[in-house]
């Protein structure tokens, strides 16, 4: 069997975009945004010990912390696949991560080559994998890249099906993004298009059956619901219910912090040549580009709703396949017309992608100790001893504990989600009280943080010190001589 010299760039760039988020695979996963990827790693090792998937645990107390955002499935990946290799496991989460970008290219590429022929769909294809969005989130432990990846390919299986494909392609497309929507329900827009643009015709049946995709996602909160009701471990949960609650209330949409988050991230997340491409390529909309239109507008019309959300980079995913297709058709345009000046247009997206994700290969200098830390945490804390420690030394160290928070308000809510109050304000309270409720240590990392330098010179006036040089600072909250020989 002979493929074409077409299927061979394209598998080289599908085989290109899993190579290059492979680089510094076993890379500690606490770059981009820490606070997703370390509670995604505590379930998924969690998972991997043996315990249920309709109750997602925390290593973080009160105990049991159940992590009901959304159905565990990315972390379930991740799990199986450390299983079956026997890769690290944070190794496993980037691979899967890298995979499903992987994947929703070959979507994306089915897409738009069947609207838009050969050339623009292989630069789409190209602009999605470079773009910094996408290579950030597509080697993070986080489930954002295996959203997109099952939604792009789940709507390129169903127009195939369309087109006159198999029934198969049907159930893949069913498949891939019911799967896609549990993972982030709030993608929900991709509804949109898929019902308007690509049923042809649209029969009642495949309006239906498109509407049922959502089913798996309720099933999931209306579990999460009965949870959260029956009052089971941390208030994390309903905390985190109650947030979302007030971002569907789109009062941020009108706020300047907003505007700038906006800003900041389209040009962030695509570059901003191509922001400026893919404005070329899409305004006017030209024949062909029903799908892109209405999927884009779909998409912001979401993001709008999300206002209060848009702080997160990774929600800007969404809008990715859009603008991918937009550079495509942008770049197209000016080889056209102005070849020499479209190949230096391609050639500065791709070196300005490159640049502006550069930081995602390297560990951020707060955190460049934690390696050294969690050993020394390891070898000095009993393995069923709570410690009071950031979110990343509990996981590296592979101690369960309490989650170190380092401003006031962040240590009221911390101390929220065992149903208190602090006595007094700040992160030494927050230790006091973890120290009360049954912590025997606390651990952190170095770092040039002032918030974190006055704990640390806090604690080390307050508790005993065991272990006080560069990279790490462990006390012990109850310094009886009992816990003390517990060290040594």
């Amino acid at each position: 069997m002979f493929f074409s010299r077409e299927s061979l760039a394209v598998v080289g760039v599908l085989l290109l975009t899993v190579g290059l988020r492979a680089i510094n695979l076993d890379q500690p996963i606490v770059e981009n945004y820490v606070g997703r990827q370390i509670p995604t790693a505590m379930v998924a090792r969690n998972l991997a010990r043996g315990s249920g998937f309709l109750r997602p645990q925390l290593d973080t107390a009160p105990l049991p912390n159940l992590f009901l955002v959304e159905p565990p499935l990315y972390a379930r990946a991740a799990a199986s696949l450390h299983q079956q290799t026997g890769l690290p496991l944070e190794a496993s989460g980037r691979l899967v991560s890298a995979l499903a970008i992987a994947l929703g290219s070959w979507g994306l590429h089915g897409l738009a080559r069947r609207r838009l022929g050969g050339r623009p769909a292989f630069l789409a294809l190209l602009a999605f994998v470079v773009f910094p969005v996408t290579v950030r989130y597509g080697r993070s432990f986080q489930p954002d890249a295996l959203m997109i990846g099952l939604l792009v390919a789940g709507v390129r299986c169903w127009d195939e099906y369309e087109s006159g494909g198999r029934t198969i392609w049907l159930f893949c497309g069913v498949v891939l993004i019911a799967t896609g929507l549990a993972i982030k329900i709030v993608a929900a827009s991709i509804l949109i298009p898929l019902v308007t643009v690509i049923l042809r015709p649209r029969w009642a049946w495949k309006v239906a059956l498109a509407a049922s995709l959502m089913g798996p996602a309720l099933l999931w909160y209306w579990h999460a619901a009965s949870l959260i009701s029956s009052g089971a471990g941390s208030r994390a949960s309903a905390d985190n219910g109650a947030i979302w609650l007030r971002v569907l209330v789109p009062s941020a949409l009108f706020r300047v912090g907003t505007a700038v988050h906006v800003a900041r991230f389209l040009l962030r997340s695509f570059t901003p040549i191509g922001l400026a491409l893919a404005i070329l390529g899409l305004l006017p909309p030209r024949a062909g580009d029903r799908l892109w239109t209405v999927w884009g507008a779909s998409t912001l019309a979401m993001l709008a709703v999300l206002a209060g959300k848009l702080h997160h980079e990774y929600y800007w995913l969404m809008l990715a396949p859009v603008v991918a297709v937009g550079v495509g058709k942008g770049l197209d345009l000016l080889i056209v017309r102005r070849r020499r000046l479209g190949w230096i247009a391609g050639a500065g997206l791709l070196g300005l992608a490159m640049v502006q994700s550069w930081s995602t290969w390297k560990t951020p200098v707060e955190w460049s100790s934690l390696t050294e830390a969690a050993r020394v945490v390891q070898a000095n804390v009993p393995r069923d001893a709570w410690v009071a420690a950031p979110e990343a030394l509990l996981f590296a160290s592979e101690r369960r504990g309490c989650r170190m928070e380092f401003t006031a308000s962040a240590a009221k809510r911390a101390a929220g989600e065992w149903g208190e109050s602090l006595d007094s304000e700040g992160p030494l309270a927050l230790v006091e009280f973890y120290r009360v409720q049954g912590a025997r240590f606390v651990a952190d990392v170095s770092t040039d943080d002032p918030d974190r330098l006055a704990l640390h010179e806090a604690i080390r006036r307050r508790y005993k010190v065991v272990i006080d040089r560069p990279g790490i600072l462990l006390a012990v909250l109850n310094d009886s001589q009992e816990e003390l020989d517990g060290t040594r």
